[in-house]
């Protein structure tokens, strides 16, 4: 009997010559890292309680005139390729005149209304339902002010790096100037809901942040295409949006496993359920607000794909903190700017959760 012995691998007997060294060397990565970082060396994903509408940030387009506020009228449309921002504008209102002026900033709505973030726009499309429509525009250009723009370049090339390390294919790839969006983005508070969704035999309860009020009696939000759920809600074409209690957060976190799931049995839900009023839909029993949409107009944009529709019932069931979320980088600005710390979900205390990647919330 002829043994052949496999010459051994040269990386792994460098790796086993370094174990007694692990703990210094994680002790130098993580100073680096926050020499890099210094305040803003939190977890992309912070969750807040804050009371619906939030009143942190105030959103404002520019390019027609004075300023207009656009806090609750627009949306997350796609993350990536391209990332597209969604806007309820008048129809009359020329783009093509504008469109090289167009932008949107991010400013403090209290106190000296400082300017956190600005994002240059790129007219793409309009999309139109009945009555209102729906502007869709590309970013040209983003521009971050809670940190100092050495802070915001070390935090640029270190998220860079952890998503390389991370994800070496990762399903839906960012580019730099993606990125930087939506860590724009998430400067101001986005909400987190539970989406119910029934169609046929087929029925689905899952966690989304991408969403947004267009314009009076409108609604959109955008799921990634690459998930089940997403052709469920297409096929329905109707859907149930339930707003979160803050302390029920880390329990509506458990459900993004859902979006890689045709459907759930609600006795599986960690939660009871009611029924909504007008389309039936099974809701979670503590919902503080429930918004059912007939969704009218379905397009796919890159890595998500974008649902607007008209509302047809939006019930407010009872008041209390709600879940949203925002990015470190705001989360480091607000800390010092307000002295109130954010509570973190205890296990996004100390690695950064990648929550500004298309989908994270989904991945669980």
């Amino acid at each position: 009997m002829q043994i052949i012995l496999a010459p051994a691998r040269k990386d792994l007997g460098f790796k086993v010559g370094l174990l007694p060294f692990w703990p210094m060397l994680h002790a130098i990565k993580k100073a680096v890292r926050h020499i890099a970082l210094r305040d803003a060396d939190l977890p992309q994903q912070c969750t807040i309680g804050l009371s619906d509408p939030q009143t942190e940030v105030r959103v404002w387009l520019h390019g027609f005139g004075d300023p207009i506020d656009v806090t609750h009228n627009h949306v997350v449309a796609c993350a990536a390729a391209p990332f597209t921002v969604g806007i309820g504008l008048d129809r009359n209102w020329n783009l093509e005149t504008s469109a090289r002026d167009l932008s949107l900033t991010f400013r403090e709505s209290d106190g000296k209304g400082r300017l956190l973030a600005d994002v240059g726009l790129r007219s793409s499309e309009t999309l139109s339902s009945d009555n209102q429509s729906l502007s869709l525009f590309h970013i040209r250009s983003c521009r971050n002010y809670c940190l100092p723009r050495a802070r915001v370049w070390a935090y640029d090339r270190y998220q860079s790096f952890v998503r390389h390390r991370d994800d070496k294919n990762p399903e839906i790839p960012l580019s730099v100037l993606e990125a930087r969006s939506m860590t724009a983005f998430f400067i101001c508070p986005r909400p987190v809901v539970l989406v119910s969704v029934k169609h046929g035999d087929a029925g689905n309860i899952f966690p989304m942040n991408l969403l947004g009020s267009i314009g009076d009696g409108y609604f959109a939000f955008a799921l990634n295409s690459l998930r089940k759920a997403a052709p469920l809600v297409e096929r329905a074409g109707r859907a149930v949006l339930s707003t979160i209690p803050f302390n029920y957060a880390e329990l509506v976190r458990q459900l993004g496993k859902n979006h890689r799931k045709e459907s759930v049995n609600c006795e599986d839900l960690p939660f009871e359920t009611t029924t909504s009023k007008v389309l039936g839909f099974p809701i979670p029993e503590f919902a503080l607000r429930v918004r059912e949409v007939e969704i009218k107009v379905v397009r796919k944009l890159g890595s998500h794909t974008l649902f607007f529709g008209r509302l047809l019932q939006d019930e407010c069931r009872r008041e209390s903190l709600q879940f949203y979320m925002v990015h470190g980088i705001y989360e480091a600005w607000r800390r010092k700017a307000y002295a109130s710390p954010t509570q973190l979900l205890p296990e996004h205390s100390s690695k950064a959760a990648n929550f500004v990647q298309p989908g994270a919330i989904e991945r669980r």
